[in-house]
């Protein structure tokens, strides 16, 4: 088996990724409602570290109550969650894969109901989907939350993350301000959309120190008015220019949800076309997703410069050790693309798999 590419390590600031495999934030929905780690979600991270990706992002870590992304979410809001956080990430690497963590704020993609305080955006525009109005962001608060963001980095970088995730994907808050679709300000937020999301950057770096940072941005929208390529391909070099160390590159909101988690159906690595434009405009390490469902396929789109690391994610839910068995030339568990993961998601349950009986 030819995976040459694929299997080389990849060299990130002082952090060594031994191959080119993520398992991507995946939100299960197995935190207590305290957002603590639980067993189960320790035993999830373990088995997917024996697994033998060479990086796992855990998230989605909510940076603050009024941001949680659902009812059970890892938190990061306080120094009470850091023992836990220590303990998944030393499990994660001592089996062999760097530990990273994924930041997040949801934005007006959350529920006051579910959060218990008033959702937040760059403009007083409800989610059209989730249909809450959120209160729109003043200076004040925008500080306050970019203070979250940095110590959020802080408090996961001291339990042992080796790399840390800003989430400025599919609509949350972050990916809200860098979208027409959703910022309608007047003020420098509006008129450089990219300015919540560079601010955070530079600040995570100045306070936390030489951490590396991915950013994930939705390339794509696939919204009326939302972001397209032809303005992520001008976002992604400012945002490198502020200090982030990846691009992780994804597609899709809530108004587009099936290009967050694509069906087969859709084409097999649907969205690695936008991770290869996006690659041209920056010097810094790309993160390609989307039903990429083999070694064989992702040591290809290495191969050929369309990314430089692979997200796969519903193939390891199915099978944890689809990398390790991958590599040793063994059947795979392989995903059936029934959707149960995300439809458990989307209803506040904890995620289940009909392939994965001890998820």
């Amino acid at each position: 088996m030819g995976l040459k590419s694929v299997l080389e390590p990849l060299i990130i600031n002082d952090i060594s990724i031994p191959n080119r495999i993520v398992f991507p934030a995946f939100q299960t929905n197995f935190a207590t409602r305290d957002g603590f780690i639980t067993e189960r979600l320790m035993r999830m991270y373990k088995m997917l570290a024996a697994g033998k990706s060479g990086l796992i992002i855990t998230g989605a870590i909510s940076i603050s109550d009024d941001g949680a992304p659902g009812p059970n979410p890892l938190r990061i809001n306080s120094d009470k969650h850091i023992s836990g956080l220590k303990e998944l990430f030393s499990v994660i690497r001592k089996n062999g894969s760097v530990p990273g963590a994924q930041l997040i704020h949801a934005g007006r993609q959350t529920l006051s109901v579910m959060t218990g305080h008033p959702s937040f955006a760059p403009s007083a525009i409800p989610c059209p989907i989730i249909k809450e109005m959120p209160i729109e962001l003043d200076i004040k608060g925008i500080n306050r939350i970019q203070d979250d963001f940095v110590t959020a980095a802080r408090r996961v970088k001291k339990a042992g993350a080796e790399l840390i995730e800003l989430h400025g994907a599919f609509g949350y808050l972050i990916g809200g301000f860098l979208s027409p679709f959703s910022n309608k300000r007047s003020d420098g937020y509006g008129k450089d959309k990219s300015l919540f999301f560079t601010e955070i950057i530079e600040k995570v770096k100045q306070k936390v120190g030489d951490i590396p940072v991915s950013c994930r941005i939705s390339a794509d929208e696939f919204v009326d008015g939302g972001l397209t390529l032809n303005e992520t391909r001008k976002i992604a070099p400012r945002l490198v220019d502020a200090g982030a160390d990846i691009i992780s590159v994804a597609a899709g909101t809530y108004a587009s949800m099936k290009h967050m988690a694509p069906p087969l159906s859709m084409g097999i690595g649907v969205h690695v076309y936008l991770a290869k434009e996006i690659r041209s405009s920056v010097d810094v390490p790309v993160i390609s997703v989307d039903n990429i469902r083999s070694l064989e396929y992702a040591d290809q789109i290495i191969s050929e410069k369309k990314s430089d690391l692979v997200a796969i994610c519903r193939p390891q839910v199915a099978d944890p050790l689809f990398v390790k068995k991958s590599i040793n030339g063994q059947p795979v568990v392989e995903c059936i693309d029934c959707g149960k993961c995300m439809s458990l998601l989307m209803s506040g349950n904890a995620v289940s798999c009909p392939q994965n009986p001890e998820l």
